[in-house]
């Protein structure tokens, strides 16, 4: 099914989903902003801490068979608001929370909001890109970027000025189902559907299961860079702690640079040439950064792996959402189960292999694993 929509629709359409993936960074970034906080109310150790934390990812890994069959059913543009609403309830209970297991309960939630968000609003971008019939998908994560840096720095300020987190997150779920609720009526309202035949349920062909295996890569990458960044470049700079987010502040920038760019380059060079250049840029930063332990070198090093990482995520969730053997939302909820346990295993991968050898050869797996993504995407039919 073509979608067909007038060109301002199609505009508002776009800003409308740029809306969602901004509100999704800036929730996320505001939680992760204030988990210090949280730890300190609560009493929590390190292990304790870890241990309530993973069940935002369980929350999330249990929306994703559901996200796919409900946005069938009902429609991406309504599971938008049902998420908000989610959002709208869990946020002021991560601050309220008295005891670890309420907090995980409500991480759980929040996790599970989060992703029936994630899934929704990515399929609205598949929708406006097909009305739009172009690629633009890398733009709509450069906003979900931009609202995450803004999101962890306004965290950052509230924090300092004794804003309490209940106030806070309870703030940010509000603004949250507004945003929701006001762009509603600019949502495509049909999701786009191939015009072959699609079964509710069924496995994902090779190429799908070929783009989820790269999308594993870079979401571990991911993962790993998010957990682990800051501590390897803390241990470059010896006592100079105050400039230990440096270098993962020049992967972050690099990173919302690329998928600005993103849309252009792989319009240019197709969707296969871009990911063997986006795996070979992580591959290069990576090797730099860990071959030359040098303060500069390594934020050389994280800006090209940024840079690399950029616009893996967003090319294959465009590809899978044009998938003409599986619905926008089925396909989408697939590699996004794979990419998020890859995201998830990244940084418990690299915290033991550095307890048993060394955090900088525990990060060299990323340097394989952007190679494996390189070849990988040299198997990729355009």
């Amino acid at each position: 099914m073509e979608l067909s929509l007038t060109s301002n629709h199609a505009k508002a359409a776009r800003l409308a989903t740029n809306a969602l993936f901004f509100i999704s960074g800036l929730s996320f970034s505001s939680w992760a902003s204030r988990i210090p906080d949280v730890k300190e109310k609560l009493g929590l150790g390190d292990a304790a801490l870890g241990t309530v934390l993973f069940a935002m990812p369980i929350g999330s890994l249990s929306a994703l068979p559901l996200a796919g069959v409900i946005i069938n059913y009902i429609g991406s543009r309504k599971v938008t608001v049902i998420a908000a609403i989610i959002y709208l309830l869990s946020m002021p209970f991560l601050g309220i929370a008295s005891q670890g297991w309420q907090l995980a309960i409500a991480l759980f939630i929040f996790g599970f909001g989060g992703d029936l968000l994630n899934i929704s609003m990515n399929v609205q971008a598949v929708n406006v890109e097909k009305t739009m019939s172009k690629s633009i998908m890398s733009s709509f994560h450069a906003i979900f970027s931009i609202g995450f840096m803004i999101g962890a720095a306004l965290g950052g300020i509230l924090a300092s000025q004794g804003i309490s987190t209940v106030w806070h997150l309870s703030t940010v779920g509000i603004l949250d189902i507004i945003v929701a609720l006001f762009v509603y009526q600019y949502l495509i309202a049909k999701d786009f559907k191939s015009s072959e035949a699609q079964p509710l349920f069924a496995l994902p062909d090779k190429a799908l299961m070929l783009l989820g295996v790269i999308c594993f890569c870079g979401m571990l990458c991911e993962g790993a860079m998010a957990d682990w960044s800051v501590l390897y470049y803390k241990q470059i700079l010896g006592n100079a702690s105050q400039y230990a987010t440096a270098a993962f502040t020049a992967f972050s920038i690099t990173m919302v640079i690329g998928r600005i760019i993103g849309d252009k380059t792989v319009a240019k060079l197709g969707l296969k040439k871009t990911l063997i250049l986006n795996c070979s840029l992580l591959t290069i930063g990576m090797i730099l950064a860990l071959a030359l332990p040098i303060s500069w070198t390594v934020i050389l090093g994280f800006s090209i792996t940024g840079l690399g990482l950029s616009t893996v995520v967003p090319l294959i969730y465009s590809e899978a959402g044009h998938s003409k053997t599986m619905s926008a939302g089925v396909a989408l909820a697939a590699i996004s189960t794979v990419g998020i346990s890859g995201f998830m295993i990244g940084p418990v991968m690299i915290g033991y292999i550095a307890e048993f050898t060394s955090l900088k050869i525990a990060l060299s797996s990323l340097v394989i694993l952007g190679g494996l993504g390189a070849i990988l995407s040299t198997r990729i039919k355009n």
